[in-house]
């Protein structure tokens, strides 16, 4: 049996107590995400196709996307405009990779205005929800999760949802101490 990491999925990391995408190009190869730049400026058709794979392979796999991408910009003087923009990910941040984790919930936060309602819940709940109104499983992308929450905020009654991925880590003294009831609001 092999032993869980203790981090997040490949190519993604936590900041801040929520799995976000690694912005190193190590991070970008492990997403299997390419990034695409495309010039604005006049008189200029220039495209450029970063493969962090190749990239990884050249020893840049440390460095971040951005500086990477600055590095491609031209000398005009009328400033450079290249554009680059992320494609989707191959290997996306799927609610399957976190089951079994204690240390790990979805929250499900109202995006509507100033509207502060938020509900976190275990990965496992979250896919049996899915399942019994058949809008997805363990395979389905936590970036999806928002189009499937259509009931509205109780709070606000406006349907804009937005999902994370919380992420504590076990060695910190707050898990050592609470251990699952880090996640309780507390208050201050």
């Amino acid at each position: 049996m092999a032993i869980p990491e203790p981090g997040p999925p490949p190519g993604w990391t936590a900041i801040n107590g929520k799995v976000v995408p690694a912005e190193t190009i190590g991070g970008y190869a492990a997403r299997q995400q390419a990034v695409k730049g495309v010039c604005r400026a006049r008189d200029c058709r220039r495209t450029v196709e970063l493969d962090p794979v190749a990239l990884c392979a050249a020893g840049q796999g440390f460095l971040q996307m951005s500086q990477v991408q600055a590095l491609w910009r031209c000398n005009r003087l009328e400033r450079c405009n290249l554009q680059f923009h992320n494609e989707k990910p191959f290997n996306p941040l799927l609610l399957g990779q976190f089951v079994g984790k204690p240390n790990v919930r979805v929250q499900i936060r109202c995006q509507a205005g100033k509207c502060t309602f938020y509900r976190h819940w275990r990965v496992e709940e979250m896919i049996d929800g899915l399942k019994k109104r058949r809008q997805g499983n363990d395979r389905t992308e936590v970036e999806a999760l928002r189009s499937k929450m259509t009931m509205p905020c109780p709070v606000c009654k406006k349907v804009d949802w937005t999902a994370d991925i919380l992420w504590i880590n076990t060695g910190a003294m707050g898990w050592k101490a609470l251990g699952e009831r880090s996640f309780e609001p507390r208050e201050t």
